[in-house]
C-alpha cells in the first residue's frame, strides 16, 4: 500500500487528517516461516498529508499559490505581527514515522496467504509544518499474498 488519505472524527467531534500508509516498510519478524503466532514489524515512512501542490483556504501552498494570506496584508509586513502566522505562511512538506506490528493468525500454504492483525501508530495532518501532528494508532486486520 502507497497511501490513503483518511479522516478520523474523535469524541468530541473534532476531525484528525492521516495517510493510512506503510510506505518504504522493511518488516523483521521472528522465526522463519509464515505460522500462526508468527510476528513481524518495522517503522515507516509517513509523507505529509498534504502535497507540495496543496492550496489552504487563503492560497497558501508549499509549491504554488500565494506566500501569505491575501486578506491580512498589515499583519504580516515584516515588522510586526508575522510571527503569529510565520508556520502558516511558510508551509513544509513533513515527513513522519511511523510504527507497525503485525502477528499471523491464518495461513493458507497452497495459495501463498497469510491474515492477521496488526497494531499501528503513526503521526496525523501537520497542516504543512503550522500544527502538531496528533498520534494515530489504527488496529485492524490484514491479508497478504507471498510471492
Amino acid at each position: 500500500i502507497d497511501y490513503a488519505p483518511t479522516t478520523v472524527q474523535l469524541p468530541g467531534g473534532e476531525r484528525v487528517p492521516f495517510l493510512f500508509t506503510v510506505k518504504e516498510l522493511v518488516a523483521t519478524g521472528n522465526g522463519g516461516a509464515f505460522k500462526p503466532g508468527f510476528q513481524m514489524g518495522g517503522d515507516f515512512s509517513v509523507p505529509s498529508y498534504r502535497t507540495g501542490l496543496f492550496l489552504d483556504p487563503k492560497g497558501r501552498g508549499g509549491a504554488t499559490g500565494y506566500d501569505m494570506a491575501i486578506a491580512l496584508p498589515g499583519l504580516q509586513s515584516g515588522e510586526e505581527g508575522d510571527a503569529e502566522l510565520f508556520k502558516e505562511n511558510n508551509k513544509t512538506f513533513d515527513i513522519g514515522q511511523g510504527r507497525i506490528e503485525m502477528e499471523v493468525n491464518k495461513v493458507n500454504a497452497e495459495e501463498s496467504e497469510i491474515g492477521g492483525v496488526f497494531v499501528a501508530t503513526q503521526p496525523g495532518d501537520t497542516d504543512m509544518g503550522s500544527k502538531v501532528p496528533k498520534k494515530i494508532l489504527t488496529k485492524g486486520i490484514f491479508y497478504a499474498k507471498i510471492q
